[in-house]
């Protein structure tokens, strides 16, 4: 009897902790850019690029996309959202620009205060593309990735962008002409000048 009601008190244990003892909340984030690569994070950066061609912020342009020109300006933004089931009280974010960017504006190098669950903070920031005598010699496309990190404490989470640029051929933008640019002015002469020659020829017979 006593041993029934051990197991009797077990099994009740069982079935009422599951509903006390709430578990603790992680979300699932999948990163399919290389490979699906699938983890359980709290604390979620994502880093975006605004492509002038559709106008809207994508994830990265790639070499069939558009492409920035020297001197050109870039925006980037950079979201951070809080996925966990906690207030952080303090998350870092940092941006590295690659060779041949250079930050112009806005803050890539920041801290974030009292996050919220399910909240998310959204900041953008500009870069400009090098000059073109500042491109190697041997290439006039170049494409670099971006990548930002925010973390809290052992919470960390990155993401990055590409772009690329091209170093665009300066110069005559349309072909010469194949021959005189006045060539209507120039028929009438032309011919003026053979009736004369056939006159001469007629009475030097």
């Amino acid at each position: 009897m006593k041993k029934l009601s051990i197991i009797l008190i077990v099994a009740i244990l069982f079935l009422i902790l599951p509903l006390v003892v709430k578990p603790a909340k992680a979300t699932v984030y999948c990163d399919t850019q290389y490979g699906e690569v699938c983890r359980e994070i709290e604390l979620l950066i994502d880093k975006m690029v605004w492509d002038p061609v559709n106008g809207k912020f994508v994830d990265n342009l790639g070499i069939n996309d558009y492409k920035f020109a020297p001197d050109e300006e870039i925006t980037f933004r950079l979201e951070v959202k809080n996925v966990g089931d906690e207030t952080f009280a303090k998350i870092d974010v940092r941006d590295y620009l690659p060779n041949y960017l250079e930050h112009i504006s806005g803050d890539i190098d920041f801290e974030i205060k009292d996050l919220e669950p399910d909240e998310t903070e959204v900041r953008e920031f500009k870069a400009r593309v090098v000059s073109a005598d500042k491109f190697p010699s041997d290439e006039s496309i170049i494409c670099v990735v971006n990548r930002a990190e925010a973390w809290n404490g052992d919470e960390k989470d990155e993401d990055t962008t590409q772009v690329c640029m091209e170093k665009k051929v300066l110069g005559v933008t349309e072909l010469p002409p194949t021959g005189p640019e006045n060539w209507l002015l120039i028929l009438p002469f032309s011919l003026l000048a053979g009736l004369v020659g056939l006159y001469l020829r007629k009475f030097s017979i």
